[in-house]
């Protein structure tokens, strides 16, 4: 956490220069002739880079997240999130914690948004874009982000802050100041240009900067209120990281070890990485066309509209790496040992354990039935319930290789891990219905005959329409009898 200024004249005398730099692009709007726009652009692109920041700094955050997840950026859900231990990738910077991951994703799919909608309006608002290339405007940009970066390297890293901090305290600042930034310019809803919108500009990004400074006091003459939005405003220090407990494993060594079968993952991956992109593309899609066409209308150029489709495809391959990577990490480098009466969930890769639980509480053990995997690769997933009472929680074992070996390991009681035949012609259904509806995306949008608005339908009915061949799947995988 930071260190509290010793009294009022610190931290008056830290605002002032952070209050004269945002001040310098209202000047040149005042004096020197700047378009409106171009003071939404300056601001606009710090704050992107203020959240780029973010993402890059979480991934380095020491402390544990806290376990509520509340917060405008929550991933307490995601995958990864519960994962220990964590890897080097230089050994000039800090180690990166695996279970970081996914707040710097969620930082990441939130700047992607803001970046789109940035240029929306800068499209809407600027007349000239040549303005935005003029000496000046891209010195007040350097000016203000290279504050920023100086920052980072002298408090977060030079001073170890990365240490001391979570990575939910990390992103939550900017997130919510970018929250309040959207929600009061949105609120007022004025024409930008106007003296009270350049106003309100400045003052919410004055605000956003005082209450980093503001937080950090707490002296008995500020106000409880002010205070109060001002922490919250900077990320709360109630939003600090709960404390680190290890899992502790018996020192005997491994009697019995069987790891997840690679290739099941990697496949098993690549079709869950699939479903879930579809689940995105409503809103990436609708929103990455809708502003892409007022950036071609606002450019006069159709070669814009193609690589803003190229583009997209990219993204869409991106949005898949990253949920495969995600899952393989999390079940692709596991091994489970028999250490004495214990079960230990091991990670060979950060060579850390991952759970622990007494082979005797191991019960509702059952073979998991619709893994397309399993049934294609012979490979087997077992599902198992640990712990007691607020601990409880159900565990996934696998896929593996040798089930059998691992019903041993585990003395659960499963009589066989054979699975009931599949409904052939369902399965097959679904299978086709699914990989057509997944190839009609591509195929629509790079169609030249068709118009914009059958896309963006196409775009929204894919998540609904995949839920078609995912029911007919399911009822195709019997369960045991």
């Amino acid at each position: 956490m930071p260190l509290r200024p010793p009294n009022r004249t610190s931290g008056s005398t830290a605002f002032l220069p952070i209050f004269l730099a945002n001040l310098v692009p209202l000047v040149g709007v005042l004096w020197f002739g700047w378009q409106s726009g171009t003071l939404v652009f300056i601001y606009g692109l710090e704050i992107v880079l203020s959240l780029v920041l973010a993402a890059g700094k979480a991934l380095f955050a020491q402390r544990p997240p806290p376990t509520d997840g509340s917060g405008v950026i929550s991933v307490s859900e995601a995958r990864l999130v519960n994962k220990r231990g964590s890897v080097q990738p230089s050994h000039r910077l800090p180690p990166i914690p695996l279970r970081n991951v996914p707040f710097a994703l969620g930082v990441s799919f939130l700047v992607g948004a803001y970046a789109i909608m940035l240029v929306a309006v800068v499209a809407i608002v600027v007349d000239d874009a040549a303005q935005l290339t003029q000496t000046g405007v891209l010195l007040s940009v350097l000016a203000l982000c290279g504050g920023q970066l100086l920052e980072t390297k002298r408090e977060y890293f030079g001073r170890r802050a990365y240490e001391r901090v979570s990575p939910h305290a990390v992103i939550e600042p900017p997130a919510r100041q970018l929250f309040v930034v959207v929600f009061v310019l949105a609120f007022l809803g004025l024409p930008v240009g106007s003296t009270a919108t350049l106003a309100a500009v400045v003052c919410v990004k004055v605000l956003v900067e005082w209450s980093t400074i503001r937080a950090t006091r707490a002296d008995a003459e500020t106000n409880r209120f002010v205070d109060r939005f001002a922490e919250w405003l900077s990320g709360s220090p109630a939003d600090q990281a709960r404390r680190d407990t290890r899992v502790r494993v018996p020192s005997t060594p491994p009697s019995e070890r069987v790891r997840t079968d690679r290739t099941a993952v990697a496949l098993e991956g690549v079709l869950l990485a699939l479903w879930g992109t579809g689940a995105y593309l409503p809103f990436v899609g609708v929103g990455w066309f809708f502003i892409l066409l007022v950036v071609v209308a606002w450019a006069d150029s159709i070669l814009l509209f193609w690589l803003g489709v190229v583009a997209f495809g990219l993204l869409l391959v991106a949005i898949v790496a990253i949920q495969f990577v995600r899952y393989d990490l999390v079940y692709g480098t596991l091994e489970y040992q028999r250490r004495g009466d214990s079960l230990v969930a091991y990670d060979w890769l950060v060579d850390e354990p991952q759970w622990t639980a007494p082979v005797e509480d191991l019960r509702d053990a059952a073979v998991v039935t619709d893994r397309f995997a399993d049934r294609v690769l012979g490979t087997r997933t077992i599902r198992v319930t640990t712990g007691w009472g607020t601990q409880e929680q159900e565990r996934r074992l696998g896929p593996v290789s040798e089930p059998e070996r691992l019903v041993d390991m585990t003395a659960v009681p499963i009589s066989t891990t054979d699975l009931e035949p599949i409904n052939r012609p369902l399965a097959a259904g679904a299978v086709v219905l699914a990989v057509g509806i997944v190839l009609t995306v591509p195929a629509v949008i790079v169609a030249p005959s068709v118009d914009i608005g059958a896309h963006l339908e196409t775009l929204w009915l894919v998540p609904f329409a995949l839920v078609v061949p995912w029911k007919l799947w399911k009822q195709a995988c019997p369960e045991p009898a």
